[in-house]
């Protein structure tokens, strides 16, 4: 009887998401794009020989519980110790400022408009106020930049009423040119992009400014309908969801130890499913002007829909245990199953996501436009990464200056929490980077090394085979025309 309620539950939950599926693609959402936009920008607009220095990141939230930022003193060094020391461009290369994640009295979770993008960061701003004023003074002195990349977290920069008050707090005028804004940065021998663009649950259309209507990526309302409620949970654990990347890491670790005996975090996994499934449930797909992106449409709701199977088949089966047994533990053999199943799923939604934006960089590191460039960069994975691509270009995920959990069994964190990238040039203008850790006032920055986080395994073979490794990655080499070696 239990199997045959099961079986409609599935059968409802395959024909909503057949239906939404159907009504998205037939009647997807115009996005029409408004006069709150932010362009690239191209290295040149930077002086000649001027340094370097990439941070990614941060993550500067409200100040409440839901703010990851906690490293203000060393960022703070960071800026007046290291960066002010000569002519530097400081590169925050997206996610700078937690929007999503700043909840207010006075302001709907899911209003979204100049003022209450203005609201939200100015919530930021007074929870870090030393943060912004070592940005100040940077940005302040002849010779310096501050650009801001804008990232999914932080998509509502887009908004001159938010970009004016940063303007303000910085105590800068409307046009200096010192502070810039930019979705992309190519130039003087990088390429450097947030990332998000490349993974489908953060991935926009019209990534180059506000909509209107706004456009709500998936990502962005998982945030906002689950992991918020999650991370406000009385459970122990429960603030360690955002820590975790992908977030949907975390439910799987919850399944795959002894921690399901515990009925309050059962009860904490079943509300993640279903605020998980709610949120799946919401169509959301969207064009621009008259042309749909089929392709990428139908990509995005079949992993949504692969993602929804594998999450409630293991959950039916911690359920139909617990009540069957509602007084006993759960049977050895049904807990080693689920254990083994989801230690599986969480170590597949790790490596997915953190490879898919190296496998895009590699499309473009082919591109004859970008022949020239040595170093591609980005963040968002929260995984600082160093991949020597071929003889030429690099690629480095420049990491997050936040808590980043690779073990919640033992509660083990990265220990070079604060990385960055110096690139300078010599005198032919060739590049020179370093990618470094910050560690102290009193410790000269550390170059970073690869952290071991698991065992070595083979991910699926593509155009550009990878192989990952415990301590590193190595991509095939290609030559001048773009042909594998």
């Amino acid at each position: 009887m239990q199997r045959r309620w099961w079986s409609w539950i599935g059968a409802v939950m395959t024909m909503a998401l057949s239906l939404r599926f159907v009504l998205t693609r037939l009647r997807p959402v115009v996005l029409r794009p408004t006069a709150d936009a932010t362009g690239e920008l191209l290295g040149d607009d930077t002086a000649l020989g001027v340094r370097r220095l990439i941070v990614s990141d941060l993550h500067l939230g409200g100040g409440d519980r839901l703010d990851d930022f906690n490293a203000d003193s060393q960022f703070v060094d960071f800026v007046q110790l290291y960066a002010m020391t000569e002519p530097t461009e400081l590169i925050l290369a997206g996610d700078t400022f937690e929007f999503l994640q700043v909840t207010l009295s006075d302001v709907p979770d899911f209003e979204w408009t100049g003022q209450a993008a203005q609201r939200r960061l100015a919530a930021i701003m007074a929870a870090h106020p030393l943060v912004i004023q070592a940005l100040a003074t940077f940005v302040r002195k002849p010779g310096n930049y501050l650009t801001l990349m804008i990232g999914n977290h932080d998509f509502e920069l887009h908004y001159h009423a938010a970009k004016n008050l940063l303007r303000q707090k910085l105590g800068l005028a409307p046009e200096d040119e010192r502070l810039r804004f930019c979705t992309r940065y190519f130039g003087d021998g990088m390429f450097i992009e947030h990332g998000n663009q490349f993974e489908p649950w953060n991935s926009f259309v019209r990534f180059e400014g506000i909509s209107q209507p706004f456009e709500l990526v998936r990502g962005t309302f998982a945030v906002k309908s689950v992991i918020n409620p999650l991370e406000r949970s009385p459970l122990p654990l429960a603030p360690f969801i955002d820590n975790v990347k992908p977030s949907s890491a975390f439910l799987w670790h919850l399944l795959s130890v002894a921690h399901l005996r515990d009925w309050q975090v059962v009860r904490f996994v079943t509300r993640g499913v279903v605020l998980a499934v709610r949120s799946m449930l919401v169509p959301l797909a969207y064009r621009r002007s008259e042309t749909l992106n089929e392709s990428a449409t139908t990509v995005r709701h079949l992993e949504n829909q692969r993602r929804l199977r594998r999450a409630l088949d293991t959950v039916r089966r911690v359920i139909e245990g617990r009540m069957t047994r509602q007084r006993e533990t759960v049977p050895p053999y049904l807990m080693a199953h689920i254990e083994r199943e989801s230690r599986r799923q969480l170590l597949r939604e790790v490596r997915e996501f953190n490879v898919a934006v190296l496998r895009e960089m590699v499309k473009i590191a082919h591109n004859t436009t970008y022949q020239d460039t040595v170093l591609f960069i980005c963040g968002h994975t929260h995984m600082a990464q160093q991949v020597i691509m071929n003889e030429r270009q690099t690629y480095i995920n420049v990491g997050t200056w936040t808590d980043v959990v690779t073990d919640l069994t033992t509660g083990r964190r990265q220990n070079q929490r604060c990385p960055f990238l110096s690139v300078r040039y010599d005198q032919k203008g060739n590049v020179i980077h370093e990618f470094l850790v910050w560690r102290s006032p009193n410790t000269p920055p550390t170059p970073w090394s690869p952290e071991s986080v698991g065992r070595p395994r083979l991910l699926r073979r593509t155009q550009n085979p990878v192989r990952f490794a415990t301590d590193g990655v190595t991509i095939t080499s290609w030559n001048n025309e773009g042909e594998t070696e």
